[in-house]
């Protein structure tokens, strides 16, 4: 994105009338702004703020001063207003009630001011007033203004009023995770528009490219990439729906039969009224399908006919098409893959392009993310820069080193069969990668109303329509999970989280957290799979991953929203005791769950970074003495001597 601004505003480095920078004073505030010439747009630039004056008849209000004051929304250290006055003499100008020098803005060519040093986190204003246009060109005046959206800056000095301690916890808890068998995790948090964490835990894969455990494992890094599971939805179809609805593209409430007319009923379906089901519909999970249909295992997929020339996506069309309703579209809400798959597919429809392509050039080109892609191994990146997520999975190769093994690890392609079988890897539902620092660009687009820098992807109004409450579940917008005023999503964005939060999961251990009032930002991205598989009644589809606080999410989530809190160290402490002793309780009283390997190495690394926490706290040195403290200790010890003696055994019978 730095690159592209660079390009965009190349010629704002110099100034009007000097070919160095101006700089001048402000009136009353004394910083410094800085003036520059601008370049030619281009098509996908675009502006939070344009508003010219004097103003058009219809977007006059009679009642004055509305007409002047223009809103826009901006972050210390950021931001830019770029002006351009057709022959203007001169005007007055208010930044948040301070009055600006504008003696050096120049004629007939744009000019930029900088204001990063003036403005506030989150709302400002500008007045605009007293325009005096050249006394010869009394018609013939114009003053333009511009204000570019917001973007992220890296922030390595400490914020005031945060306690960083929450930070540190967490690096703790994490190492200790990734010590303890959890595979990898990538944690960016950007407040107010500033990345003040950009970490980075663990390893590609706790396992070799036969499944066979690795001794020597290679670290990630920040621009590693996750599967991203299901939040492929909201980064690419609820992206692109945003998108396309601005430019009246498509309509939500366009029905399904518009784009397929062979969408329809059969004649002696049970539950009736596909010929009415609207892309609405599915972005808020009410259209009558099952969660998933299983596609990928139909004969029609996996014993497709050599004179069938058709795409493996346009057979699942088809299918879907055949799927019978399992309730009455609009009667109840159920989380379904099928609804986004067929949005994916309408996507298509719309642009005349495929998914990946439609969303790549459309989104992520324009904001210079070329770490967001669908089938990453076409595109340039390697196993090494990519997680590998299940290790036991059925293969997918017919490569000769491995035609002895029935089971592989899943690594480079996208986990979700579905995607993989039936889609090709490029599916709405499921198939995107990326690392957390690019989605967190995609986030701020959210948080800025539809756009980034100076590029513009959608309209706020069409970004309020799909982030508020959709239906009578408040954790439900267009797509978008949402907080709501019941804390529905506090599992995973933490009971601190404003009502109007919004973001999603994946399953392989992906979350997003955008959160409109904190102007918070939190990616979590795990690879949770990468671990054995547990079995037993109630663990069915659960890995040892899913049952450490990296994967569970609210923890972490609640730390984070506590050092911005400010909340005292003493609070952490409790809350840091307070998660020793109810992991080990979830352990005790409900054991058909949680008595596993996953819940004890989890257990294990909070008390190993609890004592690692507790070389700055007297109170978490007094709870390691502690009659409590001393039984997680014991119960863990005892279940490593019972865990090496099974091993032994097993070695010595294996003999």
């Amino acid at each position: 994105m730095k690159k592209f601004c660079c390009i965009f505003f190349a010629a704002l480095v110099l100034s009007c009338r000097s070919p160095q920078i101006t700089k001048i004073k402000t009136m009353p505030a004394e910083s410094e702004i800085f003036y520059a010439s601008e370049k030619n747009e281009e098509s996908f630039l675009g502006f939070q703020t344009e508003v010219s004056f004097p103003l058009e008849d219809e977007k006059f209000d009679p009642s004055i001063l509305p007409n002047s004051f223009i809103p826009f929304k901006a972050y210390k250290g950021q931001g830019e207003i770029y002006f351009y006055a057709k022959n203007i003499k001169s005007f007055i100008l208010y930044l948040n009630g301070k009055k600006i020098d504008t003696k050096k803005i120049c004629t007939n060519q744009y000019t930029k001011i900088y204001i990063g040093d003036d403005v506030i986190n989150g709302s400002n204003n500008i007045l605009i007033t007293n325009i005096e246009a050249e006394k010869k060109f009394d018609n013939d005046y114009n003053l333009s203004v511009k204000i570019p959206y917001p973007s992220i800056i890296e922030k390595k000095a400490k914020l005031n009023n945060v306690n960083y301690r929450a930070f540190q916890i967490i690096d703790d808890i994490m190492k200790a995770e990734t010590e303890n068998g959890f595979p990898s995790a990538q944690i960016v948090v950007v407040k107010d528009g500033k990345m003040i964490k950009n970490s980075a835990y663990g390893y590609i894969s706790t396992v070799d490219e036969f499944g066979y455990p690795l001794i020597n494992k290679k670290p990630i890094t920040d621009e590693t990439l996750f599967d991203l599971a299901s939040n492929t939805k909201m980064y690419t179809v609820n992206f692109a729906l945003q998108k396309l609805l601005s430019e009246n593209k498509i309509s939500i409430y366009d029905k399904i039969s518009s784009f397929f007319p062979e969408f329809k009923d059969k004649k002696r379906a049970l539950f009736k009224g596909k010929k009415e089901i609207t892309v609405e519909d599915l972005l808020k999970h009410q259209a009558g399908f099952p969660a998933g249909a299983q596609y990928y295992v139909n004969k029609k997929i996996t014993q497709k006919k050599k004179n069938d020339k058709r795409q493996n996506k346009e057979i699942v069309l088809e299918l879907i098409c055949n799927t019978p309703l399992i309730y009455s579209p609009r009667t109840e809400v159920l989380y379904s893959d099928i609804d986004y798959i067929l949005l994916g597919l309408i996507i298509e429809k719309v642009t005349g392009m495929p998914l990946d392509k439609y969303t790549e050039e459309n989104i992520y080109k324009p904001l210079n993310l070329s770490s967001v892609c669908y089938e990453p191994l076409k595109k340039g990146f390697t196993k090494e820069d990519i997680t590998a997520t299940e290790i036991h999975a059925p293969k997918r190769t017919r490569d000769k080193k491995f035609q002895h093994l029935k089971y592989l690890p899943v690594h480079g392609t996208v986990h979700d069969p579905e995607a993989y079988n039936s889609m090709n890897q490029v599916s709405g539902h499921a198939g995107l990668f990326a690392n957390a620092k690019s989605i967190a660009v995609l986030a701020q687009v959210m948080l800025n109303g539809g756009g980034y820098g100076n590029i513009k992807l959608f309209d706020s109004s069409v970004l309020n329509l799909f982030t508020s409450q959709g239906n009578f579940f408040s954790q439900a917008g267009l797509g978008w999970r949402r907080q709501g005023l019941n804390n529905s999503y506090a599992w995973a964005f933490s009971q601190l989280a404003s009502p109007n939060t919004i973001g999603h999961t994946g399953w392989t251990g992906t979350l997003t957290v955008i959160d409109p009032k904190e102007d918070l930002i939190i990616i979590i991205f795990t690879s949770a799979k990468n671990t054995p598989a547990l079995f037993g009644k109630n663990l069915r589809g659960k890995y040892e991953g899913d049952f450490y606080l990296a994967k569970n999410y609210g923890a972490l989530t609640t730390l984070i929203y506590s050092a911005f809190k400010n909340y005292d160290d003493a609070m952490l402490d409790q809350m840091l005791i307070e998660l020793a002793i109810g992991r080990k309780e979830i352990i005790d009283t409900i054991p058909e769950i949680y008595d596993n390997e996953g819940s004890y190495k989890d257990l294990k690394a909070v008390m190993e970074s609890l004592k690692e926490q507790s070389k700055k706290s007297s109170a978490l040195r007094d709870f390691l003495k502690s009659k409590k403290a001393k039984e997680i200790f014991e119960e863990l010890t005892s279940r490593h001597s019972k865990k090496n003696l099974v091993k032994r055994y097993s070695e010595g019978n294996a003999k």
